[in-house]
């Protein structure tokens, strides 16, 4: 039985200075790390730290709209003025001062052109007579600035200035086609020249009675 015992079981040799030697070593290789694989430990470390923070949907930056700042309370009273004249803001101050935009400055504001021509435009319309409203609607279509500028007397009333107005329409129209309200002013059933308003006969021309 002791030999049985005795075969069977391993026999427990003592570890030597070999042994002590290679196990050191084998720990020391265990301890030991790969500097590359150490980099790209903490490389893919920090990608799941910046990318487990971002959101699964991208944020939608929604536009936001532009709000004017709100008008002071001097503008906002001169837009209501105008608003109610029918007049552009900037003939607020000389229509309540004057009652009405002089013609002078309509016509400078013409000559300017850009914004300022066409408020100069809107209200030249409600100043002008009503028979050149065709008349300016053709000056405008066709830029003939210049032949509105000459309408314009700078010495002289409004009404002089309503005159050639009126003698511009004439000139621009058939005078086949002319109506007795645009005449009327001037003269009804008066030959014209253009730009020249009624032909004055002479004396000489007047109808005599025939001789007995």
């Amino acid at each position: 039985m002791k030999d049985l015992k005795s075969k069977t079981s391993p026999r427990k040799r003592r570890r030597s200075c070999w042994d002590r030697l290679r196990a050191r070593m084998l720990e020391s290789r265990r301890r030991r790390t790969d500097p590359a694989t150490s980099v790209a430990v903490q490389l893919l470390a920090l990608f799941a730290t910046i990318f487990g923070r971002m959101p699964l949907v991208p944020n939608v930056v929604t536009p936001v709209p532009y709000v004017p700042p709100p008008l002071a309370p001097g503008e906002a009273y001169r837009r209501d003025i105008a608003r109610r004249l029918g007049i552009p803001s900037r003939y607020v101050d000389v229509a309540l001062a004057q009652g009405t935009v002089p013609y002078s400055i309509l016509f400078d504001h013409v000559r300017r052109g850009g914004k300022s021509r066409d408020d100069a435009m809107k209200v030249l319309r409600q100043r002008a007579p009503e028979a050149c409203q065709e008349w300016l609607n053709h000056v405008e279509q066709w830029g003939l600035w210049t032949s509105l500028l000459l309408c314009h007397v700078r010495d002289g009333f409004d009404e002089d200035t309503d005159v050639k107005l009126l003698k511009s329409t004439l000139a621009w129209l058939d005078p086949e086609t002319l109506g007795s309200d645009v005449l009327g002013p001037i003269g009804a059933g008066a030959s014209l020249s253009p730009g020249n308003g009624p032909v004055k006969r002479e004396p000489d021309e007047d109808p005599k009675p025939p001789k007995p």
